[in-house]
């Protein structure tokens, strides 16, 4: 007699994707949405349906782009398979669903190897945009191929890449693909006081791509709205003003930027840079600049040889407060800049001065890291050395840029959730325009939100 298996009650639309019995279900989907969860109740359904009609064994795999993403789903798997699994070999990472069958979990760091010389009935790719195409093309597919088995695929975008296009053929008519595309607040339970905080706190790019689920062109362009800062023009230090200063260090190839922010409208009033010049001139440098703006917060880049040229400044009586750089810390102050730019709450001149840190905004860009992060970076051969700095500057002025977007926050409409499902919709359906009309998104039918 067998036991009795209780799964988490799926919410909508994820019971529409459940029922589906396309061979290939393509899910692009924001973060938190539900899709891992969907995906484990997804495949010990297909093991169990494939079970009652050959009453034979079946093996099923979940595979990851990453050796601690396959970690995260086995536990995953241990809460949501808890009340059908009867054995655990995790020397093996194999679970026993007996008598219905097994999965695998397997990760995909090394492309295809460790993914060969087995035919499996079923198959999740978590985060299968960042899944190579070798590994799903000379790994996963052959595996599947003869038992004719079915893959479900889970992901927030990365690009446009082998994912994208599975995901384009499961929006036009195909007998064996269907593709959905759900962005994270029509989750029904993801809280709405939180979805309200993450539009206003979250970069555009971030926002668009890991909580839309939208398919960012390859040259996304990282600063947004540049235009509406460029105002105002440099000053000299006034007495009665209040000023916050950001220095990037650089000494042959990269450059020392000084940039000074005036704190009553975030306005950049001085920038000087400098290279190929010894520590010594340069710590004048920025002693001089320092003391002309004698009121002023100075952050400094601490890192490495910037440890000791911080404290030489202090030891100067400058005001400064080290900022050690990490790719996590970068990433703060980077998404930081971006939030000031796009909601236009600082100024930057346009001027021979600043058209060096115009031009590193301009071609600032991004890339994606196995683990899904992002890393801002300039492009190869270019500096970012002016855009550490201005962010650096607005570290030390936290305070006046929390005031200005508070002042922003109480003219935003109050979007309810069913407003913002409208508006985003209408937005994707003019993207799908620019499609060829064979890959145009079934909006009613696919993406229905009622």
């Amino acid at each position: 007699m067998l036991k009795q298996i209780s799964l988490l009650e799926p919410h909508r639309l994820q019971k529409e994707i459940l029922l589906d019995n396309h061979r290939f279900r393509v899910l692009s989907c924001g973060r938190r949405w539900g899709k891992s969860i969907l995906a484990m109740r997804g495949i010990f359904e297909m093991i169990y349906q494939k079970w009652v009609q050959t009453r034979k064994q079946q093996r099923g795999w979940i595979v990851a782009p990453t050796f601690p993403l396959v970690r995260e789903d086995w536990m995953l798997a241990e809460q949501v398979l808890k009340d059908a699994i009867t054995d655990k070999k995790i020397t093996d990472m194999r679970m026993d669903l007996d008598p219905f069958g097994f999965i695998e979990f397997k990760s995909a760091e090394r492309e295809d190897e460790g993914l060969r010389g087995a035919g499996i009935d079923f198959c999740v790719v978590d985060e299968a945009s960042r899944v190579s195409r070798k590994s799903w093309e000379m790994g996963i597919r052959p595996a599947l191929s003869d038992k004719e088995g079915k893959c479900i695929f889970i992901s927030t975008p990365k690009g446009r890449n082998w994912f994208y296009e599975l995901y384009v053929k499961g929006q036009s008519p195909n007998e064996e693909i269907k593709s959905w595309q759900h962005p994270t607040f029509s989750n029904p339970f993801f809280p709405q006081l939180e979805w309200n905080v993450i539009l206003e706190t979250t970069p555009e790019l971030i926002l668009r791509q890991e909580y839309y689920a939208d398919f960012l062109e390859d040259d996304a362009t990282v600063f947004k709205n540049l235009s509406k800062c460029l105002r105002g023009s440099l000053e000299i230090a006034q007495p009665d003003k209040k000023y916050s200063i950001g220095i990037d260090l650089g000494k042959s190839i990269d450059w020392t930027v000084i940039t000074v922010i005036r704190e009553s409208d975030a306005q950049l009033v001085h920038i000087y840079r400098i290279n190929k010049v010894d520590w010594s001139l340069q710590k004048q440098h920025i002693k001089m600049i320092c003391s002309q703006y004698r009121n002023a917060l100075c952050y400094i880049d601490s890192t490495g040889l910037g440890d000791p040229i911080e404290e030489d400044l202090r030891n100067w009586g400058i005001n400064t407060r080290g900022f050690k750089f990490s790719n996590s810390s970068k990433q703060q102050l980077i998404e930081r800049l971006i939030v000031t730019i796009e909601q236009g709450l600082i100024g930057i001149p346009d001027c021979s001065a600043t058209k060096f840190l115009i031009e590193e905004l301009k071609a600032f860009t991004y890339e994606i890291l196995p683990s899904a992060r992002l890393r801002y970076t300039a492009p190869e051969g270019l500096h970012d050395d002016g855009i550490m700095s201005l962010a650096l500057a607005l570290s030390g002025m936290s305070y006046a840029l929390y005031k200005k977007q508070e002042e922003k926050k109480t003219n935003l409409p109050k979007n309810s959730p069913a407003e913002l499902e409208r508006r985003w919709l209408e937005d994707l359906e003019k993207r799908n325009q620019r499609l060829p009309r064979r890959l145009r998104r079934n909006i009613e039918t696919i993406l229905s939100l009622s």
